[in-house]
């Protein structure tokens, strides 16, 4: 099973906005079939698993990180290959967390005579923490990432921030972008970067990246590099519904969708921002910045997830904060964080962290 879970990393970066999952089928003792999802359209874990088997997956044991499906989607169910194959048992990681789906497949395979065994293992839930997240609210997982100095300052007094970080931090982000599938910035970073927000130079060419900017006052230009590529990968600009006064048309030209959004005390409403992006079936959500876009997503408790990269660099206090104020007058009001995990990346270091939730199991990560 460890090895399943494995052979499903393999398509971290390129299997947005679908499950990480990966399959391996065992006859007498001996490893006959390996197979994992590459990307959305491509064959599943099982499928793989089963063709590299062969005749051999007869009277075999499949072990799939999680339950196979049984729809037709982009590709057939799997649960009609599995039977087709002459699997005689399944073990499964953990259920769909899919109301609709979640035990079905489980429920078909036994009435058709194979032995299924689920683990629910937390170790799945957490490799697909995208999926489930998704599923159990509507909303995409938002990833926060920042890039901060040793004494927390994301950008110079005069707002430069290039570079904060080293490039093999940079080339991390990029992973980032790719394994959530949707990126997010202000209309600050927006403006003063003109970035791209696409994932660059990684192994294999991920899917297209769902560019997405807070813009309350619609300031983002027709000439920006975001606008210029809209025609290459999707950008959504959520705008206060006062801003769209026409100036969205020259945008809507270039293929940029404009989205109007609710005001929320002086700000877009971020929950309805997630619902809408939800919506579309985004499932991950990287939040890259800047600092007030990223202090609204944890002041209002929805950054699920953040990784923090840390230069050994000083700024002093005329420098940007990566967090602005939260409203906190006592220690004992802070929002506390739990560390996942610290990688040391070139020169930088990597932090993630997630909520320090009151009751929240145990987070599991078991290296491959």
């Amino acid at each position: 099973m460890d090895l399943a879970r494995c052979l499903a990393e393999r398509g971290r970066y390129t299997v947005a906005p679908n499950p990480l999952v990966g399959a391996v089928i065992a006859l007498d003792g001996k490893v006959v079939g390996e197979g994992w999802h590459r990307r959305t359209g491509e064959p599943h874990a099982e499928v793989a698993a089963l063709a590299e088997a062969g005749v051999s997956a007869h009277g075999a044991t499949m072990y799939v990180t999680l339950e196979p499906c049984n729809h037709f989607g982009r590709t057939p169910p799997c649960v009609e290959s599995i039977l087709r194959a002459g699997i005689s048992r399944v073990v499964v990681g953990h259920l769909d967390p899919n109301p609709r789906m979640r035990g079905r497949s489980v429920a078909l395979l036994r009435e058709a005579g194979v032995e299924v065994e689920v683990l629910d293992d937390l170790a799945f839930d957490r490799q697909n923490e995208q999926f489930f997240h998704h599923m159990s609210t509507g909303r995409p997982f938002v990833h926060l990432k920042l890039a901060a100095t040793l004494d927390g300052r994301i950008a110079a007094a005069g707002g430069d921030s290039k570079w904060v970080t080293g490039e093999l931090a940079r080339q991390r982000a990029h992973e980032l972008r790719a394994e959530a599938g949707a990126v997010l910035v202000g209309a600050n970073t927006a403006r003063t970067d003109d970035p791209m927000l696409t994932a660059r130079d990684l192994p294999a060419p991920p899917p297209s990246i769902t560019r997405v900017v807070l813009d309350p006052s619609l300031t983002i230009i027709p000439e920006s590099r975001l606008a210029n590529t809209a025609d290459v990968a999707p950008v959504v600009v959520f705008a206060a519904e006062t801003a769209l006064d026409g100036r969205q048309k020259r945008l809507e030209d270039r293929g940029v969708e404009v989205v109007a959004a609710p005001d929320d005390e002086g700000n877009l409403d971020l929950g309805l921002v997630l619902e809408n992006l939800g919506g579309r079936g985004i499932k991950g959500l990287l939040v890259e910045g800047g600092g007030e876009t990223a202090t609204r997503f944890v002041r209002k408790g929805l950054a699920d997830k953040m990784t923090l990269f840390y230069a050994p660099r000083l700024l002093g206090s005329e420098g940007v904060p990566m967090i602005g104020a939260l409203r906190a007058t006592k220690v004992a009001e802070s929002l506390r964080f739990s560390v996942s995990d610290v990688e040391k990346i070139g020169d930088d270091v990597a932090v993630t962290l997630y909520p320090d939730l009151a009751g929240e199991e145990d987070r599991v990560h078991r290296a491959c």
